[in-house]
């Protein structure tokens, strides 16, 4: 990654994504969308009281370097018709708050493959203790990937107010999202159905239901080969605090502010990726990933194989994306 010179003319830096590089050399090539990002900006840059006047208010913003252009971008503009919006929603993932839903390891979501490797990664004494793993293909009663859309600011409290002022009436609910995954050794992503509820009871105790989850028909994305894409529903969130409450709703959410709607999502991996200890292993797991691997947190006993991936969330109302680090893990000794 580089900085461009912007100390001079407005210059513009744009790269194509394979499908446009591949239409270029076809002779069919056309802009039929683009996106712009702001990654490398710094908003709190902006000063009001700056000694010169107005027009030194966003100068240290127009001076800051900015990156080349890239394929993926971590902030991704909109446009935004509504005037009226003061804080735009972001995704997050829930790590562990709530009960059901999968805690990280190593910044990372591990998907055991088999039910040997889930009761390796679980052992109390040489695992990483119950509750840390997503079981492969599992729709519900177990540990899931739990995802928030909201207010990420610890200004704006969570209630029932907030939550129609500064989500429901800017149209900004995420009723509705796209989970983007690899095809190469996703099978399936599964999510909770409209149904399931996501609240708190009066005195701030956890409410919720986890339903069984629906496998959702997936699409292959025009702009991403090797990717699929499915649509997946997210249910309106009631998690708020009140003064009478004993237990304190933020401890159910990763977000400091008010909470607009959430889903659960876990997957199915490949079958051929599925083998155990006493079987011949998928080629995959040499080409793509890493095998014989020990793995900080477990014990140097056992070793596994693994492969990165990723999943891409975004909600539909809001345009917030969310990346959640995969990695899918099969118990070599």
């Amino acid at each position: 990654m580089a900085f461009l010179d912007n100390s001079g003319d407005i210059i513009l830096d744009a790269v194509l994504t394979e499908t446009g590089r591949r239409r270029m050399a076809q002779g069919n090539f056309r802009i039929v969308k683009f996106a712009l990002g702001d990654d490398e900006i710094d908003y709190s840059l902006y000063n009001l009281n700056h000694p010169s006047g107005s027009a030194y208010y966003d100068l240290e913003i127009l001076q800051t370097p900015v990156f080349e252009a890239k394929l993926s971008l971590n902030s991704s503009l909109l446009s935004i018709q509504n005037n009226n919006v003061l804080y735009m929603p972001t995704l997050l993932l829930n790590d562990g708050k709530v009960n059901t839903a999968v805690q990280t390891k190593n910044t990372t979501v591990y998907l055991s493959v088999n039910t040997e490797t889930q009761l390796a990664l679980n052992n109390a004494t040489l695992g990483f203790g119950d509750g840390y793993t997503v079981l492969s293909g599992q729709r519900g009663g177990s540990k899931l990937i739990a995802v928030e859309s909201g207010i990420n600011n610890s200004t704006i409290s969570m209630t029932s107010t907030n939550q129609s002022t500064y989500i429901t009436s800017q149209n900004m609910l995420d009723t509705n999202g796209a989970v983007v995954y690899d095809n190469n050794f996703i099978a399936t992503v599964l999510s909770s159905p409209t149904n399931t509820r996501f609240a708190t009871s009066a005195d701030g105790s956890w409410n919720g239901t986890t339903v069984p989850l629906q496998a959702r028909t997936a699409v292959s994305p025009s702009d991403k080969t090797g990717f699929n894409s499915v649509n997946i529903p997210l249910s309106r969130a009631s998690i708020f605090t009140n003064t009478t409450a004993t237990t304190d709703a933020t401890s159910f959410v990763q977000s400091e502010g008010v909470v607009g709607s959430m889903a659960y999502l876990n997957m199915t991996v490949d079958p051929a990726l599925t083998t155990t200890m006493t079987q011949t292993a998928d080629t995959r797991w040499t080409k793509f990933g890493q095998t014989g691997t020990t793995i900080t947190g477990l014990s140097a006993t056992r070793t596994f194989s693994i492969i990165e991936t990723s999943m891409e969330v975004s909600g539909l109302s809001s345009g917030a994306t969310l990346n959640i680090p995969i990695t899918l893990i099969k118990r070599d000794t």
